[in-house]
């Protein structure tokens, strides 16, 4: 559960939102001037995040939808691929296609 402390509250209670982020699972936004700024959140939901940081640093600059389908990122005949799926689909019969 995300909760929305101000900076002068964070600093008043400091030890106690440690505790609930440590050991409530807490995550905190802290605003200033009712703007979020920052977020304090446990190290297991940090160790997280720089994961999935390191692991879009690895993908480089691949498109989402390529990731998503690993193999045929690298592909250069997809075009030769989806006819050929299209023209099993037209013989496997009982399913339309429209070309």
């Amino acid at each position: 559960m995300t909760k929305l402390l101000s900076t002068a509250d964070v600093k008043a209670r400091l030890s106690e939102v440690i505790s609930k982020v440590m050991y409530g699972r807490e995550r905190l936004v802290v605003l200033r001037r009712g703007r979020p700024v920052a977020a304090l959140v446990s190290i297991e939901d940090l160790r997280r995040l720089e994961a999935l940081d390191a692991a879009d640093i690895q993908q480089g600059d691949t498109h989402p939808i390529m990731r998503a389908f690993g193999g045929w990122a690298d592909r250069s005949d997809l075009d030769e691929l989806g006819t050929e799926i299209y023209a099993d689909r037209e013989a496997a019969g009982g399913r339309e296609v429209d070309l």
